[in-house]
């Protein structure tokens, strides 16, 4: 890890304790037994050998580590040929009772690694990135115009034949130069309105509505497979604070496409894709009466682990780790990162003696909800930060208590602002 790497990593936890989307493998704890299951179980299992399907529950409060489980997953899909959509659900832009709307965020945030491997360059992203992507992967095999339409006319097995048009289309009109044509198809793919003349010239007829937008996710995912990815993962994050759904009505008709997800993983039509979904409480979720609520905690109840793979819930506050000896891994983790970002260095045991002293005081403290994981990691920072600018500050810390949980009661309230703002903001 360079200096640069560690500058980004410390100052987006310090600011907010939520993960960066680089360098997550620097700090992970606890999270092996889950992720090594998810690589040789599914990544270079049942998705890649036997093109199946399959759906998980992740279950992590506030601060929990459900953002920073998902781009671990995120990383590992990255490195074995998946596609990634990584969709933040929200009662305003993307409720999950509104599969068109949820299909409109994947078209626009399915992600690819960069072609230089460079963690530090983001991925390519959103379909218009992704097809122009893909014509350059082959440009140099189909270099004449029957060589296109040969290799186009190949593509075949996908359940929507606009989607299918369309991608052809977009990807023709790309290698032809033509870029306003691809601008007008790629319309239809992110679901916005087109005109009757790009519809008739590309034998687009189908809408991206209520009605058709499983279908369109699905025909997503064949032609992604068609192409030549392992497959696709799905990674929604429901809302910290909630979930996205604002009435029993909307919450029941979510919780029906939810299960008709569920139900569709295991068959041919979803082939390689995989789909975690995110969220802060399954009470939350499956709390109510009547036959969707009861059909679903049927398919959600079983637990996955190493010795249960099959499992569908995966709980992150159950990583069989003690809390403290958690925080104690994690922060000296930090520590080192931290270190490489400011060129600084602490004695190793009153480093060590720092981090438990903080662990003890975060694990006893209550800030609105917030987990003592976030209260912990931005504490620490912000001490550091303190003794790194302030080196004689460091023995009064490690000797008052008091010191300590002013730091932390400090964090807190910063914290809980910004919870609160973040909740405001989602629902209006």
């Amino acid at each position: 890890m360079d200096k640069r790497e560690a500058l980004l990593i410390i100052n987006k936890l310090g600011s907010t304790g939520t993960p960066p989307e680089i360098g997550i493998e620097e700090f992970t704890i606890g999270l092996d037994k889950y992720l090594k299951v998810v690589d040789s179980e599914y990544l270079n299992g049942i998705l890649k050998n036997y093109h199946l399907s399959s759906f998980k529950i992740v279950i992590g409060n506030y601060g929990g580590g459900k953002t920073h489980f998902l781009y671990s997953i995120r990383n590992l899909a990255f490195k074995n040929n998946y596609v990634v959509a990584y969709v933040a659900l929200n009662p305003t832009e993307c409720p999950f009772d509104k599969l068109e709307l949820v299909y409109k965020q994947v078209i626009n945030n399915i992600q690819i690694p960069a072609p230089d491997n460079d963690i530090m360059t983001p991925p390519i992203t959103g379909i218009e990135a992704f097809i122009e992507h893909w014509y350059n992967s082959v440009k140099e095999k189909i270099n004449h115009i029957d060589a296109i339409n040969d290799y186009l006319n190949v593509l075949k097995g996908v359940e929507s034949i606009s989607f299918l048009n369309a991608v052809k289309s977009a990807f023709f009109n790309i290698a032809s130069d033509n870029y306003e044509e691809f601008q007008a198809v790629l319309q239809y793919l992110k679901a916005e309105d087109i005109s009757k003349d790009i519809k008739a010239r590309y034998r687009i007829s189908e809408r991206v509505d209520k009605s058709t937008a499983f279908r369109m996710i699905r025909s997503l995912i064949q032609w992604l497979h068609l192409i030549g990815y392992n497959g696709v993962i799905f990674l929604f994050d429901e809302a910290e604070r909630g979930i996205s759904m604002s009435s029993s009505k909307d919450k029941r008709k979510a919780l029906d496409n939810l299960r008709q997800i569920v139900d569709e993983c295991g068959n041919s039509r979803l082939p390689g894709a995989m789909f975690f979904y995110a969220i802060p409480d399954e009470n939350l979720l499956l709390e109510g009466s009547g036959g969707v609520y009861e059909a679903l905690k049927q398919r959600l109840r079983s637990v996955f682990s190493q010795v249960n793979p099959l499992g569908v819930k995966i709980n992150l506050e159950e990583l069989g780790i003690a809390p403290e000896d958690f925080l104690i891994s994690l922060g000296q983790k930090l520590v080192s990162i931290f270190e490489t970002a400011y060129s600084f260095k602490l004695d190793k045991d009153k480093a060590q003696a720092l981090i438990e002293h903080i662990a003890d005081e975060s694990a006893k403290a209550f800030a609105y909800d917030i987990s003592y994981r976030r209260l912990f990691v931005v504490s620490l920072i912000e001490t550091l930060q303190r003794v790194r600018n302030e080196p004689d500050s460091l023995q009064s810390i490690l000797t008052s208590s008091k010191e300590t949980q002013k730091i932390i009661k400090t964090t807190g309230k910063k914290l809980e602002t910004q919870t609160k703002q973040e909740v405001t903001d989602s629902e209006f």
